[in-house]
């Protein structure tokens, strides 16, 4: 057998199927039908059976989340369809009781964890994005926050936080540097730009961090991490949120924050201002605003995204600083971080 390393990305993706496969023999379906539906950090399959039921099948990529973070978006979405009446989808147990299911197959290396989710009907809102959209997207934010704050998770219920710009504990290539190698692309700030940049990020790095440490701590509560646009659906009307796979604990600012900076990048500055004024009535329709503003953290992910390059892909570093200093420079002078 040819190792899954040397085969063509098709390669991968039909080895990947007996995976896909294996995992659907574990559930009680009638004559199930597996499509290819997407790969980028999960692989999806569609799934229709003989009786006209509709699912979704997520192949969660090795390392990317682990177990513990799976068990817990399931625990949540259940006591989100017992509890409330927003729209999320919910994990299908197999035949086992479980809803996340270890596979693994011949050929291919790592575990990878299966989920059956319910089919979430709609196209996805960033295809919508009007005042009257946005406005639900604000009450759904405040449902889910105000369930967040009530809801006592059972045992076993993660104990992450977003409560830092460097959500997982990646190594800060920001401002604390190390000395570029002559035989790699540089690594840290001062290898690649001027003073002035340099000194303006450390700036705003000592601004995001200090936001951080002043959140109020008693808002803490379960939020969803990830709710920008695209991850959720519009169906006769309604909005149907999904991809809860970054369940954990953090701020409603933070939450907040990281949905709006998505959609300042899908739209321009005039266009986001006015949804930004729609989603904040629709939310506060529900429950106060929070009081710690959402741009500090917003300007927190672009500096995610810088560390990411200088982590990831040292070769296109000073691209990326260049890309931001703008909207950095324009945010210390105005408070407001703008489309770069």
């Amino acid at each position: 057998m040819k190792l899954y390393a040397d085969l063509s990305p098709a390669g991968k993706l039909r080895r990947l199927r007996t995976l896909a496969v294996s995992a659907l023999s574990e559930y009680d379906l009638q004559d199930p039908v597996l499509t290819y539906h997407a790969y980028a950090t999960n692989l999806l399959y569609r799934v229709t059976t003989a009786t006209g039921d509709r699912y979704m099948l997520r192949l969660a990529s090795p390392g990317w989340r682990a177990r513990e973070d799976l068990l817990s978006e399931a625990m949540w979405l259940e006591a989100l369809l017992r509890d409330t009446t927003i729209p999320a989808p919910f994990m299908v147990p197999a035949r086992s009781g479980e809803c996340v299911l270890a596979m693994c197959g011949a050929g291919i290396p790592d575990t990878w964890n299966a989920c059956l989710m319910s089919w979430i009907p709609g196209r996805d809102l960033g295809h919508y994005l009007t005042a009257g959209n946005l406005e639900g997207m604000g009450r759904l934010f405040a449902e889910l926050h105000h369930h967040g704050k009530e809801w006592n998770p059972p045992a076993g219920f993660t104990t992450r936080r977003f409560e830092h710009w460097l959500s997982r504990g990646e190594e800060n290539k920001v401002v604390v540097e190390l000395p570029a190698s002559e035989d790699t692309a540089p690594t840290c700030l001062s290898a690649v730009i001027d003073t002035a940049a340099r000194q303006l990020i450390e700036r705003l790095h000592k601004h995001v961090e200090d936001a951080y440490a002043a959140i109020d701590r008693s808002d803490l509560r379960v939020i969803h991490c990830d709710l920008w646009h695209d991850n959720i659906k519009l169906h006769d009307g309604v909005l149907h949120p999904l991809d809860f796979e970054d369940t954990a604990w953090g701020f409603r600012a933070h939450d907040i924050a990281m949905a709006m900076l998505d959609l300042l990048d899908d739209t321009d500055d005039k266009r986001y201002a006015e949804l930004l004024v729609a989603f904040r009535r629709g939310y506060e329709s529900c429950m106060p605003w929070p009081d710690d503003p959402i741009e500090p953290f917003q300007v927190g992910r672009l500096l995610w995204k810088v560390n990411w390059v200088a982590r990831n892909q040292p070769e296109w570093l000073l691209q990326s600083v260049e890309h931001h200093v703008p909207v950095f420079e324009h945010y210390e002078r105005t408070g407001k971080v703008i489309h770069p």
